[in-house]
């Protein structure tokens, strides 16, 4: 049967790319299928995920620059907080890359059953992948598309939670460190709804919307959007395309407390969280670094996990109803000083919408 008619499945069980048997289909995004596979011809048989471009994609070179981008990108950086991915391969019509075994859940899973995170470890969860970003940076790698579906948290065998950067396939290579195709649209400011080549809107820099080139500034504002989802519950701002477009460029941010009335954080982490979601670059966090060094300094970032029920499970309690995450969760592969503050206390006293 011809590659672009054949069936997802119809690989389980084949040899690709000379040494990947495909054991199962484990599932699928917008233009790949994520399988379970052994690397063949080594001593120790090696678990991995494999990626596969869809057949029915492959025609279109967009897609495939994209799905080749995702892997040439994240193969540059090697972190412990950074999925493992090997560059692509072909076998015939087939495109695939290997990657790095996982099993958790994503953050998105997570913050849809949670809503919103415990600050302690939702300050963890920022540090580690300010940690992972920062190293991309090193490499020339903007990110482009931070936000909780490609932070994946991983069940480790010894308990602990730790996090994987995910999805590089809108990433951004700078001058110093060329050789990746860039999207040809960087550098253009986008039209309302036009989320697949710059990002999510929900996560997107106020410059960016203006044209200026990708830079850390902007992986800053959007990981610190992120901050701010896993602690209010909910992304600073919401709605359509064009009523986004302009929150982002000239919506003053709405205090923590106003999603999460009973949100107590210290007064370091509400102003860490303002820092990251400055509209002017130039006066938000100057790197990922920067960003990473202030998260440290916060009471949030000494806790201990185990002192409470709710920080064992990482979940703060949260009134009312879940807000505009409702997917069902799912198992994936692929205070020293300062005390607590309500939020309202550190950002003002504005009233709390109903």
């Amino acid at each position: 049967m011809p590659w672009h008619r054949a069936p997802a499945d119809a690989l389980v069980g084949r040899i690709i790319c000379g040494s990947y048997r495909v054991i199962q289909r484990l599932g699928s995004g917008g233009t790949g299928d994520v399988y379970l596979a052994e690397r063949t011809g080594a001593r120790l048989t090696e678990r991995l995920a494999l990626k596969v471009l869809r057949a029915e994609h492959a025609a279109f070179p967009d897609v495939v620059a994209r799905f080749e981008r995702e892997a040439e990108a994240a193969a540059r950086v090697r972190h412990p907080s950074v999925l493992r991915v090997e560059r692509p391969e072909r076998d015939g019509e087939i495109r695939c890359f290997a990657m790095e075994l996982l099993v958790g859940l994503d953050l998105a899973d997570t913050l849809a059953s949670a809503r919103a995170l415990t600050p302690s470890r939702a300050v963890r969860i920022a540090l580690e992948a300010s940690s992972g970003l920062h190293a991309a940076h090193l490499a020339g790698v903007i990110h482009r598309d931070v936000k909780p579906e490609n932070l994946f948290l991983v069940h480790a065998r010894d308990g602990r939670e730790v996090v994987r950067v995910l999805d590089f396939g809108l990433a951004y290579v700078t001058e110093q460190n060329p050789g990746l195709p860039v999207p040809p649209t960087a550098g253009r400011p986008p039209a309302a709804g036009a989320t697949q080549s710059f990002g999510t809107l929900e996560y997107l820099a106020p410059e960016l919307i203006r044209g200026a080139q990708p830079s850390p500034g902007s992986d800053v504002y959007a990981l610190g959007t992120v901050l701010y989802e896993m602690l209010a519950g909910r992304t600073p701002f919401s709605g359509p395309a064009p009523t986004l477009l302009l929150q982002h460029q000239r919506e003053p941010l709405p205090p923590l407390h106003r999603f999460h009335p009973g949100l107590l954080i210290s007064r370091d982490l509400d102003a860490v969280a303002r820092k990251a979601l400055l509209k002017d670059p130039g006066t938000r966090f100057s790197s990922m670094a920067a960003f990473h060094a202030a998260l440290l300094e916060t009471p949030e970032a000494l806790e201990d996990p185990t002192r409470s029920a709710a920080a064992r499970t990482g979940v703060t309690p949260f009134p009312g109803p879940p807000g505009r995450r409702a997917t069902t969760p799912s198992t994936c592969t692929p205070a020293a000083s300062g005390g607590l503050v309500n939020a309202s206390d550190a950002t003002g006293s504005r009233k709390t919408d109903p």
